[in-house]
């Protein structure tokens, strides 16, 4: 703070002769080794000079060369300067050093044996030595040193106005400073001997409240030690009670059902509500709770809560069973309500296969007399609307009132239980996969007669089918209504003595079986058995079938004569089968495009094969009897031109009837044929054609000769002239005989087509003589043309036959 470096020396000498403690100074030790040779240090005064802002221009550096010392210093290190103003200040410093120490109150002889000592003094050399001392201790003392920074920034702050009074008064207000300090700290130490004092009497009276605190405590921990000790044992105890308590009380929550839920559960006078089935399912959930007990070594335990919960269930579930039974006995199937709390006690009964079953058939003979009942009261006019019976007289609408009545009653039924079994996905199901587990035996089908026709639900629990077991129930609900149906129908069939009539009996029955089959089936995937009423259905439709050959049978062997008598005069279809053919014609309409190809066939062969034997049977006597043979094709055309006309009528009606048809039409076909091939031979013989192929062929072959030339052709040329007039006489009759042999055919357009035909063939067969006779005209030998003898060509013939 500029007061030079050199000036602080002798002070910083001062300091380290003293140890400043209290009033805030620092402590500054300048240790000081007498004895020892000190050491020059300029590394360290270098770097002190450069914190301090000192700045010096040159740098200590150990020199070779001795440098002149005070007597008593042994030089260890020498310096030399790095340039000449260095070397200089080096000096200055050193006189400073000097100066300042003869200043600050230090001898000039001291000073002057620091410089300059003399070897014979040995006080001086005591002094000198004293002093080189501590300056070597100052001068080695490093600026790094807390204690050494500190001092000196005191001392710069106390120099901070240079002042020669302060200089020469530091060391006395230094050390007054230090007896001030010193004052103040005995004077603080007499306030805390005093205060010592104070607490060691504190702490001498707490040591005897304490003795005998100790001893009243010894005393009462002699006294309490076994209450304490009962204490403890009794606390311990609790805590075993307290746990075992909170493990009965668990287990009592786990395993054991409360009075109230176990009087809900058994008491049949309380009603089913929600208590009842959460009651249920907490014994169940007891009850498989017991089997983890029975897993393990609490086997004992188990099985005597397994027993007791086990008990507890059946009782729960006849409960559910008598509740159950008593609302099938005034179920009102239209309530929703009541419906959907069916429901649910249904799906947890099913898990009791052998419960569920008999409940089912309870149910099922309720709803039997019910419909039963009702179903009389339909028939007897009991129930609202006009009896049922009131219609016997038409046995047809009589039939379908009652099948009617009975597809009304199922598909009340379906769409009223429907919600029962068709709930929700598999509820059912996954109840009787539970109960078969819980009642093995359920899965045996039982063989006893009274089970027969019965559903074994148990035994299909694997793959139960709601609608399948809707259906079932249905099936068994109206099996008394089937049972009154199949009599009453039976005896409207067999008082029916027309064929027809009972036929579209038959037809109806059909129908509405096919109607049944849909109900169903309609939403089941799986093919399932017959329903009662289908299979009650199905012999009422080979009832009436049979009744309908038996008629059938009866009135062809009335209509058709025995033996077969010859067929009328003019050749037309007998009565007995346009009779047949018209009956086939109302059948055919009755059912319409749903007969099929079997049933067509089965009334076919019953009512038109017997017929149509007959008829075949009267052909033949036709054939037999002596006369023309085209009547007895003609009579075959006729009556398969009458069963051809009766089938194209059914065509678009019943397609099924194509078959026969073509059947029909290829007989019809042949017949024709067979009436040109007779008509070709009549012409070909009524002309002489015949006779006429016959002697060219003769002739041909006896023309070996010349004698034998000559009278063949003489015999030809006879021929030939008595030929020609009679083929004349054939032209002129021929055309009128054919058309009169086929007057009867029914058919105009198809007599006029065969005659047609023949007379084709009769002029290819005469042009093919033509053709003969004149190529004798152009043979070699010919003595007189044939052509003139046989003039007759095909156009003459065509032209008059056409």
């Amino acid at each position: 703070m500029g007061v030079p470096f050199e000036a602080l020396i002798p002070y910083a000498i001062m300091v380290g002769m003293f140890s400043i403690t209290g009033a805030g100074l620092a402590t500054t030790k300048l240790i000081s080794n007498h004895g020892k040779r000190p050491r020059w240090n300029m590394d360290v005064w270098d770097r002190q000079m450069t914190q301090r802002d000192y700045r010096l221009t040159g740098v200590f550096r150990q020199q070779t060369d001795a440098v002149e010392a005070p007597v008593g210093f042994e030089v260890s290190s020498r310096w030399k300067l790095e340039d000449r103003v260095s070397h200089n200040r080096s000096v200055t410093v050193m006189d400073s050093v000097y100066g300042s120490t003869v200043e600050h109150g230090l001898s000039y002889d001291a000073a002057d044996s620091l410089l300059s000592p003399s070897v014979g003094d040995s006080l001086a050399s005591r002094k000198a030595s004293a002093l080189s001392t501590k300056l070597a201790t100052v001068l080695s003392s490093s600026y790094a040193d807390s204690e050494i920074r500190e001092a000196l920034t005191l001392l710069d702050l106390r120099q901070a106005v240079a002042s020669e009074n302060i200089k020469h008064n530091l060391k006395a207000g230094v050390q007054k400073e230090v007896i001030d300090a010193n004052a103040r700290i005995l004077d603080d130490f007499g306030h805390v001997a005093e205060q010592l004092k104070h607490v060691g009497v504190l702490i001498e009276t707490l040591n005897k409240t304490c003795d005998e605190m100790k001893t009243h405590i010894l005393a009462a921990k002699q006294e309490s030690a076994p209450v304490l000790d009962e204490a403890s044992t009794l606390l311990a105890r609790k805590q075993e009670t307290e746990l075992r308590q909170h493990l009965l009380d668990a287990f009592r929550k786990q395993f054991v059902l409360s009075a109230h839920d176990l009087n809900i559960l058994t008491n049949i006078g309380l009603p089913l509500d929600e208590d009842f089935f959460t009651s249920l399912g907490r014994a169940k959930a007891i009850q498989a709770d017991c089997q983890i007990l029975l897993a393990y070594d609490n086997q004992r335990l188990g099985s005597e809560l397994m027993e007791q919960t086990t008990q507890n269930l059946d009782a729960a579930f006849k409960k559910l069973y008598t509740w159950i039974q008593g609302q099938f006995q005034g179920l009102d199937l239209e309530d929703p309500h009541t419906s959907a709390s069916i429901r649910r006690a249904l799906r947890i009964l099913s898990e009791r296969p052998t419960l569920f079953a008999s409940c089912l058939d309870f149910f099922a003979e309720a709803r039997q007399l019910t419909l039963s009942n009702d179903f009389q009261a339909a028939l007897t006019g009991a129930a609202q609307g006009q009896a049922i019976e009131f219609s016997t007289h038409d046995p047809v609408r009589y039939i379908g009132d009652m099948l009617a009545w009975v597809h009304s009653a199922a598909v009340s039924e379906k769409e009223a239980l429907e919600g029962l079994f068709i709930s929700g996905p598999d509820d059912l199901a996954k109840g009787l996969d539970i109960g078969l587990t819980a009642e093995p035996w359920a899965r045996i089908t039982p063989s006893s007669p009274s089970s027969t026709g019965h559903t074994d639900q148990a035994a299909e629990a694997a793959s139960f089918d709601g609608h399948k077991a809707l259906n079932d129930l249905i099936s068994r609900n109206i099996a008394r209504v089937s049972q009154t149906l199949y009599s009453r129908v039976q005896v409207a069939v067999s008082n029916a003595s027309d064929a027809v009539l009972v036929y579209k009996i038959y037809n109806l029955l059909t129908f509405y079986h096919d109607i049944f089959v849909k109900l169903f089936s309609r939403s089941s995937s799986t093919s399932s058995s017959s329903s009662t009423i289908q299979k009650t259905i199905l012999q009422l439709e080979s009832l009436t079938l049979s009744h309908f050959e038996q008629l059938l049978e009866d009135e062809l062997s009335s209509s058709i004569p025995t033996p077969t008598p010859l067929p009328p005069a003019d050749l037309t279809a007998p009565p007995y089968l346009l009779t047949s053919l018209q009956a086939f014609a109302d059948i055919c309409k009755t059912r319409g495009p749903q007969m099929t190809q079997p049933e067509l066939e089965r009334v076919f062969s019953a009512m038109l094969i017997p017929v149509l034997d007959s008829c075949a049977q009267g052909t033949k006597l036709l054939q037999q009897s002596a006369g023309d043979p085209t009547r007895s094709r003609v009579y075959t055309l006729n009556y398969l031109l009458a069963l051809r006309s009766t089938l194209r009528q059914l065509t678009t009606l019943v397609p099924a009837v194509s078959i026969p048809l073509a059947k029909v039409n290829n007989e019809i076909d042949a017949v024709p044929i067979q009436i040109e091939d007779i008509l070709v031979q009549l012409f070909l013989g009524q002309s002489g054609v015949t006779q006429t192929v016959q002697e060219l062929d003769a002739s041909s072959n006896n023309g070996n000769g010349k004698n034998n030339t000559k009278t063949a052709t003489a015999a030809l040329r006879n021929h030939l002239l008595s030929s020609a007039r009679t083929l004349d006489d054939f032209l002129s009759s021929g055309l009128l005989d054919a058309q009169d042999r086929l007057k009867h055919v029914s058919s105009k357009t198809i007599a006029s087509a065969i005659i047609a035909t023949a007379v084709e063939r009769f002029c290819a067969d005469f042009e093919a003589l033509e053709q003969r006779i004149v190529a004798l005209d152009h043979a070699p030998a010919a003595v007189s043309p044939f052509r003139d003898i046989y003039p007759r060509s095909v156009a003459e013939i065509r032209a008059l036959l056409s």
